[in-house]
């Protein structure tokens, strides 16, 4: 599972709570609001598909900008062994 955050940037005040609506629907967690700025936090099953949820976002009416600040790799956790 790949885990990501960033934050999207609504182009005024008035239009933040319609951007919140549409990240929800769209499956993404908010965590945090600050003036124009959202933080949100996905959770998909492969790179391809946080890619594709967060260029999506660029399209959501209202939404200036995105930005991705963190993202999970696939077995990053897991220890690695010298045969």
């Amino acid at each position: 599972m790949i885990i990501a955050s960033g934050f999207v940037e609504a182009n005024e005040l008035s239009e933040v709570e319609k951007v919140i609506s549409s990240l929800k629907t769209r499956g993404f967690k908010v965590e945090e609001v600050n003036e124009e700025k959202i933080v949100f936090l996905i959770e998909r099953d492969s790179i391809a598909n946080v890619k594709n949820e967060i260029d999506s976002l660029k399209g959501i009416e209202g939404v200036r900008n995105v930005y991705l600040t963190y993202y999970s790799m696939e077995g990053a956790d897991e220890e690695i062994t010298n045969a």
